[in-house]
């Protein structure tokens, strides 16, 4: 077993753990050498470090609608993005829902109730300017101290105006349950969602390995059989055999590859499918499936 493989993921409060990065960096999640916990220069930060965070989730919860949620939680964090780094979370977050829910489209939920209503407003301008996908509708959970929240009751009627989406701006998270069960809502947002983040990166791990493993294996299928599209047998008899000899050699290897890639995937849906695990397992299950289905069938 690698050493990728013995890194565990743990998420630490005051930073990104170096062997976290390692991790994501073997798994494909994080190309850039690891220069250390500290956050500056992060205009080249990947999609590992940025998940890492929690700038932005996507824990799999639905409103009653079906469409998927986009949740930009309350801390106090999100201004430290680059636009490209804005870019680089969200196109990755917007690809984990399946393509049916995607093309559905998208609600948002921006918690900004211990921030400021500048915070409120440079958030949606941003997503304003740049979203992969269709946006549904926008709630925004105002903030709660008695300045900002007058300012966010005069500013809100005008301000909303300027987007093209909906923007619903709420008091207390009890306004969003009218558009989403409890179920689908994590904890800090009043629901029963026991949304694991850890859990969630060391499940998009697995997948991004495993999707890497199929694409390889793709390559090696769609190669061979150029191979003998190709392949000019000749008239000599004993060179004929030896073609046939390397085919069948090259035949069974892919074949003993395609075995192993089954075995891993079936294990991986085995851990993902877990009675233990949380809600948002179920989008990596359907991920996992797919790509069952689009390399090995």
């Amino acid at each position: 077993m690698s050493d990728c493989d013995n890194t565990s993921l743990n998420v630490i409060a005051s930073g990104v753990c170096c062997r976290v990065r390692r991790s994501m960096q073997c798994f494909g999640l994080y190309e850039a050498e690891c220069d250390g916990c500290s956050s500056e220069n992060d205009e080249g930060r990947s999609v590992g470090e940025l998940l890492l965070p929690q700038y932005a989730l996507a824990t799999g919860g639905l409103a009653r609608d079906h469409r998927p949620l986009i949740t930009f939680p309350d801390n106090n964090n999100f201004h430290v993005l680059t636009a490209s780094e804005y870019r680089r979370l969200l196109l990755y977050l917007t690809s984990v829902p399946s393509l049916l829910e995607a093309e559905m489209g998208f609600h948002i939920i921006i918690d900004r109730r211990k921030d400021r209503w500048n915070s409120v407003k440079a958030t949606l301008l941003r997503i304003s300017e740049f979203f992969p996908g269709v946006i549904h509708t926008v709630f925004v959970l105002r903030p709660a101290s008695f300045l900002q929240k007058a300012l966010s009751e005069v500013s809100s009627k005008l301000f909303k105006e300027e987007f093209r989406f909906r923007v619903l701006v709420c008091s207390c998270v009890e306004e969003l349950y009218e558009h989403f069960d409890r179920s689908q809502l994590t904890p800090d947002l009043g629901g029963e969602l026991q949304y694991s983040h850890s859990e969630w990166i060391q499940q998009r791990i697995a997948l991004e390995k495993f999707s890497t493993l199929m694409k390889e294996i793709s390559t090696k299928l769609d190669e061979f059989m150029q191979e003998i599209v190709d392949c000019d047998m000749g008239n000599d008899p004993a060179q004929t055999k030896e073609l046939l000899d390397c085919q069948e050699s090259s035949y069974k290897a892919l074949k003993g590859e395609l075995v192993s890639a089954t075995s891993q995937g079936e294990e991986l849906l085995t851990q993902v499918r877990k009675p233990n695990l949380t809600y948002n397992i179920i989008s990596h299950v359907a991920a996992v499936e797919r790509l069952l289905v689009n390399y090995l069938i």
